[in-house]
């Protein structure tokens, strides 16, 4: 169902907004992207266009980390620590740059599936039935993602199943994906971080001594730092620091004056839609955390929820000021639904909202780039 609702949604969109064009997912801006010199076929628009061209621009090589290559200019360093997405198209493409656009919009479609199908065992796990695991999948941002060739549905594939690997005794596989997360978007680090404290806890406590299972939390750590110097090598910057700090700010307050902002603007169908997504991830955080204590989940993916919870509150004013659909808040979305499939509630109520969101998010960008 998954992969069903995602490949009518890329099709449509395909033919309706892109004009059977798939290099228009990419959203290539003549800011960035040279047209004189960019690959043959990739349509370039006027303007800034979006993220995904500094995607595309990695998958061309993901080897190369320069600001400049291929016609295509890098906004900012830490692009570089995102390659992820980058280097699983560029694998996809079997390293054919003219097949990239298919690429990556191919592989946001296998990880938007198999997030159905680890949601499918996630609720299984938890003693419901599969379908209730379409909840995973089934966040609105990653319409967004997908329409215009963003990282997040990969990194929350790689998320979710090393948190199923950890739920299965296997430290290992889930230390590698949790590695395949943080290489593909940073903010994946909360469950890494989550585990780590975790782990450490217990050994400075004598609860037990360095294991295996540590590896959860130390290989993503290792890949992640190593990637950094790979990437301060390259541009002479660490990547995480090369955003100056526009993505965190000062916690709670951002998020009031965008509030704020957008109810003084309720005439507006854009201020609308925002005011609903915000109400239904609301809905979503907020029962996760009146299902927190008594959710069968282990301890670290309550902390994960946690720390995802004061993440989201400390957003920057680009993001909470955004139309995007709450991209960038899809950890602590999959987070609360991680809770709630393990909780005993009944979770209609939710999936009602959240499928209306889907629905009218897939509705939208349909029939607007």
């Amino acid at each position: 169902m998954a992969a069903l609702g995602g490949i009518l949604f890329v099709v449509a969109r395909l033919f309706d907004v892109a004009k059977g064009d798939i290099s228009r997912f990419v959203m290539a801006g003549q800011d960035f992207v040279n047209p004189a010199r960019s690959p043959a076929g990739l349509h370039v628009f006027p303007g800034s266009g979006y993220d995904g061209q500094f995607y595309f621009r990695l998958a061309l090589d993901p080897a190369d980390l320069v600001r400049t290559a291929f016609g295509i200019t890098l906004d900012a360093g830490f692009r570089v620590q995102r390659i992820g997405l980058p280097a699983l198209s560029w694998l996809a493409a079997g390293g054919q740059r003219s097949l990239i656009p298919d690429s990556m919009v191919a592989v946001n479609l296998l990880a938007l599936t198999v997030l159905g199908a680890l949601g499918g065992l996630l609720a299984q796990s938890a003693g419901r039935h599969a379908a209730w695991g379409l909840l995973v999948p089934g966040f609105w941002g990653f319409v967004f993602s997908i329409g215009r060739d963003l990282p997040e549905v990969v990194a929350s594939c790689f998320l979710v199943a090393g948190l199923l690997a950890l739920r299965r005794q296997k430290p290992l596989p889930a230390g590698l994906l949790f590695a395949g997360a943080v290489l593909t978007l940073e903010t994946t680090l909360d469950v890494v971080i989550a585990i780590g404290i975790v782990g450490v806890v217990q050994i400075a406590g004598r609860r037990r001594r360095p294991a295996l299972w540590d590896l959860a939390w130390v290989i993503p750590g290792v890949a992640f730092v190593a990637w950094q110097l790979v990437g301060l090598a390259a541009t002479g910057t660490l990547p995480m620091r090369a955003d100056g700090g526009d993505n965190l700010a000062v916690p709670v307050v951002h998020m009031v004056g965008a509030i704020v902002y957008y109810l003084e603007r309720l005439t507006q169908v854009g201020s609308l839609v925002w005011l609903g997504e915000l109400f239904v991830l609301a809905v979503v955080t907020l029962f996760a955390a009146w299902c927190l204590r008594g959710s069968r989940v282990p301890l670290w993916e309550k902390l994960a929820w946690g720390i995802s919870v004061l993440v989201a509150l400390s957003l920057s004013a680009g993001i909470w000021y955004g139309r995007a659909n709450f991209r960038g808040f899809e950890d602590l979305y999959l987070l609360s639904v991680v809770v709630l499939l393990g909780s005993r509630r009944r979770l209609g109520v939710v999936a009602a909202l959240v499928a209306v969101a889907w629905v009218l998010n897939v509705g939208h960008y349909v029939v607007a780039l």
